[in-house]
C-alpha cells in the first residue's frame, strides 16, 4: 500500500467542543483523496474529504507562488481597531493582528426574519428563536467602519439575512451605502419580493443596486421542496423576468449544493445563465457547510467539495472548466488596473482553497459555451500583470522638486503652485506610461487572427474597456456581453474548519459589539457562521420571535400558492 502524502499542516475545530486542535491535509493515496485528519484529545478522530483531485489541489497552492500573484502583495489591515490576540484566534475575532488579507467584501445582515423557512439555513429567526435587526444608525456605524479600513478597504456591500427584502427601509439603506462611499452593493435575495413586482426592481435599481444575489439551487419542483420546504421553480424565473423587465442586471445565480439532493442541476443552472445572459452575470456555486453533529457516513454522504464541481461542469459541456483559478491569482490585477486611474483598489489575496473562478464566454453565433483560455494566455497574461505591478509598485514616482532640490517656500506663490502641479503631473504621467506599456504587453496575450478577435468583439473589446477605463461597473459589463463568470465559494464548517484559510479571509461580517456599543466587530465569514453568530444576535436581539414553526411553515405555504397564481 502507497504511503499517505502530507501537503500541509494547520490548525482546525473539534466539532464537538470547537476547541481548536491539530490538523493534517494529507493526499490519502489508496483512495486518491485529499483529506484533513484531526484528534481531539477528548472525542477522539475525526477526518474529511477537501477534494477528490490531489494533483489539482497542489497545483492550486504553487500556481499563485510560481506567477507572483502574492509576493509583495501586502493588503494586511493596519487600522488602531485590530485587536490584539489575547484570545487566540479564532476566538478573537473583531478582527485581530492575526488577519493577513483586506477584506474586499463588507456583508451586513440587516435582520435575520426571513419569508422562507429553508431546511439548509440556520440563520433565521424560525431557527433561532430570536429577532435580530440592527437599526438604520448602527446601519450607519458599520459602513463607516468598514470604509475606514487602511491601507486597502472593501469598496462592495453585501446587504444579506434573513432576508434583507423584509426591511421596510431597504431603499434608503441602499442609498446610505452608496453615499459612505461603496461603489457596488450587493443585494442577498431570495427573490420572493422581486418575484411579486416589477416595480419593487425597478425600485432596487434606482435606489443603487449593482447586484443580486439570488439563490438558485435548480429548476426542478421536487430539488426546491427538498432544499427550501416548498417548490420556488416558477417562482425564481418570474424573478428573472421582473429583473429583465426592470432593467436590474447583475444578477448572481447562487445554487447551494448539497450531495445528492441537486448536485444533478448543474446543468440545468448554466442553462438557466445560458438563457438570461443579458440580465446574469455569474454563477457562484456554494457547496452546503454542514452544522450540527452529525455521522461520518452522513458528513461522507453530503459533502460535496470544488473537485466534484469541475467535474460536473465538465461532465455537462465536454470539458468547458480547463483550470479553476484561485481567487488570489488575480490579487494584483485587482489593485493594479484601479492604480493607473487612481481609482480604489481591491485586495484579493484569499488562501487557495477558499474561492475559484473562471470565465465562460457563450459563442454569439451556436450559443455554446466556449473555455476563456480559447481566447486568453490566462498564464502568460497574469505573469505580465504581476510583473507591472511589482514594477509600480518599486519604484519611486520622481518628483522635480526632489530632483532640483528647489525650496519652493522661498519662490513667489505663482511658481510655488507650479512647481506642486509639476510634482502632481508627473503622478499622472507615471501611471499614463505604465497603463499604456500594460496595455500594449496585455494585448500579446490575445488568441487568435484577426477574423477571430472581430467575430467575438463581445469578449475582446470589452476586456480592452475593462483595462483601459477599470471598475467594477466595466467588470458587470463584460460578464453581461456573454462573458460569465462561474465561480465556487466553499465556505467552512467545523470538519473542515481550517485556520490558515480564516486568516486570509476576504468576506467580513460587520455586527455592533455587544459589550461595546460603540464599536464594531469585523468578523471573517467563515469564523462568524462557525463559532460567533449565536452569541452575539442572541446579545443584540431586540426581540423573540413570536410565531410557533408551524404557524411560519402556514405563512410560506400561503405566501408560495399566492405567487404561483400570478
Amino acid at each position: 500500500m502507497e504511503q499517505n502524502e502530507l501537503i500541509r499542516r494547520t490548525i482546525s475545530l473539534c466539532p464537538e467542543c470547537l476547541q481548536n486542535i491539530p490538523a493534517e491535509v494529507i493526499w490519502e493515496k489508496n483512495t486518491n483523496r485529499v483529506m484533513m485528519k484531526k484528534t481531539c484529545a477528548e472525542h477522539g478522530d475525526f477526518e474529511d474529504r477537501l477534494s477528490s483531485n490531489p494533483e489539482e489541489y497542489m497545483w492550486r497552492g504553487k500556481y499563485i507562488d510560481e506567477i507572483g500573484s502574492i509576493e509583495g502583495n501586502i493588503t494586511a489591515p493596519t487600522n488602531d481597531f485590530i485587536r490584539e490576540n489575547e484570545l487566540g484566534c479564532p476566538y478573537n475575532c473583531g478582527l485581530c493582528n492575526q488577519h493577513i488579507s483586506a477584506p474586499n467584501i463588507a456583508i451586513v445582515d440587516l435582520t435575520n426574519r426571513c419569508n422562507l423557512r429553508c431546511p439548509v439555513c440556520f440563520a433565521n429567526s424560525a431557527a433561532s428563536g430570536y429577532i435580530y435587526e440592527p437599526t438604520f444608525e448602527e446601519l450607519r456605524q458599520i459602513f463607516t467602519h468598514f470604509r475606514s479600513i487602511k491601507p486597502i478597504g472593501p469598496v462592495s456591500l453585501q446587504l444579506s439575512g434573513g432576508e434583507p427584502t423584509l426591511r421596510n427601509d431597504l431603499f434608503d439603506i441602499i442609498r446610505m451605502g452608496r453615499d459612505i462611499g461603496f461603489v457596488h452593493i450587493m443585494l442577498t435575495t431570495n427573490g420572493i419580493k422581486l418575484a411579486k413586482s416589477v416595480e419593487y426592481c425597478r425600485q432596487l435599481k434606482e435606489a443603487g443596486v449593482d447586484a443580486v444575489y439570488l439563490s438558485f439551487d435548480g429548476t426542478e419542483p421536487e430539488t426546491w421542496k427538498k432544499m427550501r420546504g416548498v417548490d420556488l421553480s416558477k417562482i425564481k424565473m418570474k424573478v428573472l423576468d421582473n429583473c429583465r423587465e426592470a432593467g436590474l442586471d447583475g444578477v448572481g445565480l447562487i445554487p447551494t449544493l448539497v450531495r445528492g439532493v441537486n448536485d444533478h442541476e448543474i446543468g440545468n443552472v448554466l442553462d438557466v445563465a445560458k438563457e438570461y445572459q443579458d440580465i446574469v452575470s455569474a454563477v457562484i456555486f456554494q457547496p452546503v457547510s454542514l452544522t450540527g453533529r452529525i455521522s461520518i457516513e452522513d458528513l461522507n454522504q453530503m459533502r460535496y467539495t470544488t473537485s466534484d464541481l469541475k467535474d460536473a461542469i465538465n461532465k455537462y459541456s465536454g470539458g468547458l472548466i480547463k483550470k479553476f483559478y484561485p481567487i488570489a491569482t488575480a490579487s494584483k490585477l485587482t489593485r493594479l488596473l484601479p492604480w493607473f486611474d487612481n481609482e480604489q483598489q481591491f485586495g484579493t489575496t484569499s488562501h487557495d482553497d477558499c474561492g475559484f473562478a473562471t470565465f465562460c464566454i457563450v459563442d454569439r453565433e451556436t450559443k455554446e459555451w466556449k473555455p476563456l483560455e480559447n481566447f486568453v494566455d490566462v498564464d502568460g497574461l497574469l505573469k505580465f500583470t504581476n510583473e507591472t505591478f511589482d514594477v509600480v509598485m518599486k519604484r519611486k514616482i520622481p518628483k522635480p522638486t526632489k530632483i532640483f532640490k528647489i525650496n519652493t517656500s522661498k519662490l513667489p506663490k505663482i511658481f510655488q503652485k507650479i512647481a506642486e502641479f509639476t510634482d502632481d503631473m508627473t503622478d499622472l504621467a507615471y501611471r499614463g506610461a505604465m497603463k499604456s506599456y500594460y496595455m500594449a504587453g496585455a494585448v500579446k496575450f490575445f488568441k487568435g487572427d484577426l477574423n477571430f478577435i472581430i467575430k467575438n468583439k463581445d469578449t475582446f473589446f470589452n476586456f480592452i474597456k475593462l483595462m483601459w477605463a477599470p471598475g467594477l461597473g466595466r467588470v458587470k459589463d463584460f460578464m453581461l456581453s456573454g462573458n460569465i463568470m462561474i465561480s465556487c465559494m466553499h465556505f467552512q464548517d467545523s470538519y473542515n474548519f481550517d485556520l490558515d484559510r480564516v486568516k486570509r479571509c476576504l468576506v467580513h461580517y460587520g455586527v455592533i459589539d455587544p459589550d461595546d456599543p460603540n464599536k464594531v466587530l469585523q468578523i471573517p465569514f467563515c469564523s462568524y457562521n462557525t463559532l460567533h453568530r449565536e452569541k452575539i444576535e442572541r446579545k443584540l436581539a431586540k426581540r423573540k420571535e413570536e410565531r410557533t414553526t408551524e404557524q411560519i411553515d402556514q405563512e410560506v405555504k400561503i405566501l408560495v400558492e399566492q405567487l404561483g397564481k400570478n
